[in-house]
C-alpha cells in the first residue's frame, strides 16, 4: 500500500521510512511525521494512523532532563481522527471515553479505498495541522490553554506538562509562573521519573 500513496506524500516532501511505517519531512525547526501502524489479527489488518510534530528546540531541552533516554515522546500529535475532531469541530479537550477507531483491512477493496482516502486526509487534515502548529508559540498556546485538562494535542499528561512548560518559557508566556504552580500540583501523583524530570527542568530553565 505504501508505494501506492508514496507520490501523494512525496509531493509535499515527505520521505517514506517503510521500516518504521512512517512518512517524515523536516520543515524549518520541526519534523512532521505521519505514522501508519499495522497490526494483524487473523485475516484482518488494523491500521492505526497517527500524526506528530517534533519541535527541535523544545525537544532538545526535554532530552537534556529526560530520566529515560529511549522514552518515546512528541511535542504535538495524536490519532488522526482525534486531530480531525480538532480541525473540523475545534475540540481541544480530550474527555471522550470512546475508543478512537482505526482502519480495518479485510480485502483488496479496503486497500483500494484507503489509497483514495489517505491522500485526502493528508490535504484536508494533516497538512493544515502541521502548517498551523509548527512553532513554539503555537505549542505554548495549544498545550497551556487548559493546563488542568487532558489536551487533544498531547494526551500523555506528565510528558505534556514538561513539554508545555518548556514552550511557555521559550515563548515568554506572561503566565509562566502560574503555569509552573499548576503543573507542580498536577504532577504530585505522577510517576516519579516525570516528577524528577520536572524538577530538573525547573533548574534547567533557571526557576
Amino acid at each position: 500500500m505504501f508505494h501506492r500513496i508514496h507520490d501523494s506524500f512525496g509531493e509535499f516532501d515527505f520521505v517514506l521510512n517503510k521500516g518504521q511505517s512512517e512518512f517524515k519531512r523536516n520543515v524549518n525547526s520541526c519534523t512532521h511525521i505521519v505514522d501508519l501502524f499495522f497490526y494483524k489479527r487473523g485475516n484482518i489488518i488494523t491500521i492505526q494512523p497517527e500524526i506528530r510534530i517534533k519541535e527541535h528546540q523544545i525537544e532538545k531541552i526535554y532530552r537534556s532532563v529526560s530520566q529515560i533516554k529511549d522514552r518515546p515522546y512528541l511535542t504535538l500529535g495524536n490519532h488522526l481522527f482525534e486531530i480531525v475532531k480538532y480541525i473540523d469541530y475545534g475540540i481541544e479537550i480530550n474527555d471522550s471515553e470512546e475508543e478512537t477507531r482505526d482502519w480495518l483491512v479485510k480485502d483488496n477493496n479496503n486497500i483500494n479505498k484507503l489509497v483514495e482516502v489517505i491522500p485526502r486526509y493528508l490535504k484536508e487534515t494533516i497538512l493544515p495541522y502541521f502548517d498551523q502548529n509548527s512553532s513554539i508559540s503555537r505549542v505554548d498556546e495549544l498545550l497551556n490553554k487548559y493546563p488542568r485538562e487532558l489536551s487533544i494535542h498531547n494526551v500523555m499528561y506528565p510528558l505534556r506538562a514538561n513539554i508545555a512548560i518548556i514552550a511557555a518559557k521559550l515563548n515568554q508566556n506572561p503566565k509562566f509562573d502560574e503555569l509552573v504552580e499548576i503543573y507542580d500540583e498536577e504532577l504530585l501523583d505522577a510517576e516519579e521519573t516525570y516528577r524528577m524530570e520536572f524538577v530538573r527542568l525547573k533548574k534547567e530553565l533557571k526557576l
